[in-house]
């Protein structure tokens, strides 16, 4: 309409063009400049007007004479409103915060009085008035902004194993909380550095109104921290680097290799003078025993740099009950020349029941069958196996879905016979008899361990952000080891491959009152 205005006074498309932009740039320039205008309208075809007469004086033409007949309200310039400028009007609205944008629709489209607006939201009016105001400039500054959208906004990531320390809440942990791309998204956005809702909104390439919502809900349960008006996540997001990787796996690779000649020996030759008389190991084979023992000397004892003290510090309690450490990788694609899942494990994970006198203990490593997933390892399960084994549940059709659970894990086989490693007394694993016959690492083990993780701390917590590196300097204390000496005593034949029907409950005990028949 503008155009179409210019061009049927100046009768030239190149002259229409130059005063169609003047007219527009006074029109969004005037505007930012007031808060009430009672006849948009009539506004702006002054302002046209008055460009017009000054272009036609710079064009050397023949003066004419300007009308002093308004529009109706319908004409051209009433649209105007609806177009470009409106647009990017409703876009900055949505860059104000909650509080502010609130009010300022209170006002502006509601029509509600300042005190009327203090009252629905139990402010003092001059708060209220404080807020439109601050809320107004806000908007005369977006107006003038060009927003660009971030790297997340046109290449967002994913994240990848989503794992905890700790006690899991009610919803879970964090595969719960950080399921969505949005929210993995923004963890990211404000992983680096402090963000407001608006820059995090920047960097996706989205309105701020969209992620408000999301942003509650992390901060509220712990995975953003608020810093006055901004975020920061507290998440050991782990950024992959294939160099990091190989420089990582060849530090674990030669610890291993010294350690894996001397404890493994000690911990096979401690698990004979066990006393089998309070023990049950699945058909009898020993194997199973060398597995679990080694697995709980290397997770439980062997790994002496963790700090405790350290751990206790840095767990985050969550409204739903959790207590936990949050973890989880972005996901990229590239090759590495070993397989990087020989070293990956879940646990230990511990497990009881108020129910029955159980305890459980049980390490996922890649020679077992089961998911890599803690939710799979259900309290449940041990509950159901005490059943089993008390003579609770049969085949009858009324326990047929807790015995189909322990026939579907294995910890039954088709014989019915129970498939994991069973102990007396009921207890944890630390009180148990299992824990007492395990030696600990002596002096020179230790200090290969100490070493490993220096090492591995000087490489690997510098790539986390500020915030996070206490969490990596804990992560980084050589966790991953007992999968390395694992992996070597199982390429040397000092550890059995597992058969196919022993795989389910290999690295896995349960304490309890009673043993299978």
């Amino acid at each position: 309409k503008i155009y179409g205005f210019a061009l049927s006074k100046t009768g030239s498309i190149e002259r229409a063009e130059e005063l169609a932009s003047r007219i527009t740039l006074e029109v969004y320039s005037s505007l930012l400049k007031q808060e009430n205008i009672p006849n948009p309208a009539g506004y702006i075809w002054k302002i046209a007007m008055n460009v017009r007469a000054r272009f036609t004086d710079e064009m050397a033409r023949a003066p004419f004479v300007l009308s002093d007949n308004e529009p109706e309200a319908d004409d051209f310039t009433e649209k105007l409103l609806d177009a470009e400028t409106k647009s990017k009007l409703r876009l900055e609205i949505a860059y104000l915060s909650r509080l502010r944008r609130k009010i300022l629709i209170l006002h502006y489209y509601r029509n509600m009085k300042l005190a009327d607006i203090a009252k629905e939201l139990s402010l003092p009016v001059g708060t209220v008035k404080w807020h439109l105001s601050a809320a107004r400039d806000e908007l005369r500054e977006g107006m003038t902004k060009m927003r660009n959208t971030g790297n997340l906004g046109i290449a967002p990531i994913t994240l990848t194993c989503l794992s905890h320390d700790g006690r899991p809440g009610r919803n879970g942990a964090t595969e719960y909380y950080l399921k969505s791309k949005l929210a993995q998204n923004i963890a990211w956005a404000a992983y680096h550095k402090p963000r407001s809702i608006s820059e995090i909104a920047d960097e996706l390439g989205t309105s701020p109104v969209w992620i408000e919502d999301e942003v509650d809900t992390l901060e509220e349960n712990g995975f953003l921290d608020k810093i006055g008006e901004k975020y920061l996540t507290n998440v050991l997001i782990k950024d992959p680097s294939p160099e990091i990787d190989i420089k990582v796996h060849e530090l674990y690779t030669a610890c291993a290799k010294e350690v894996a000649k001397t404890y493994p020996d000690r911990v096979f030759e401690a698990l004979k003078g066990i006393d089998r008389s309070d023990i049950y190991i699945p058909g009898k084979d020993d194997s199973l025993l060398d597995w679990l023992g080694i697995a709980v000397a290397m997770r439980e004892k062997f790994n002496t740099s963790f700090d405790d003290a350290a751990y206790d510090r840095l767990k985050v309690k969550r409204p739903d009950g959790g207590c936990y450490i949050a973890s989880a990788c972005v996901e990229k694609q590239y090759d590495l020349p070993f397989d990087m899942r020989l070293y990956t494990s879940c646990g230990p994970m511990r497990r009881d029941t108020n129910k029955y006198p159980v305890w459980s203990w049980q390490l996922t490593t890649f020679y077992d069958t089961r998911k890599l997933d803690w939710a799979d390892n259900r309290w449940q399960d041990y509950e159901y196996l005490y059943e089993f084994m008390t003579g609770r549940i049969t085949k009858s059709p009324e326990d047929i879905e807790k015995y189909m659970r322990l026939r579907e894990k294995g910890y039954l086989t088709a014989d019915d016979e129970v498939n994991i490693i069973c102990s007396r007394p009921a207890t944890w694993i630390e009180n148990s008899k299992l824990w007492s016959v395990i030696p600990e690492p002596d002096e020179n083990e230790r200090a290969l361990l100490d070493e490993l993780a220096e090492k591995l701390k000087r490489l690997v917590v510098p790539c986390y952000p500020e915030q996070m590196r206490k969490v990596a300097e804990l992560y980084n204390s050589c966790p991953q080891i007992s999968m390395y000496v694992i992996e070597r005593l199982v390429a040397s034949g000092a550890l059995k491959k597992p058969s196919e029907l022993r795989a389910p409950g290999l690295c896995t005990i349960m304490f309890s009152d009673r043993l299978p028949e």
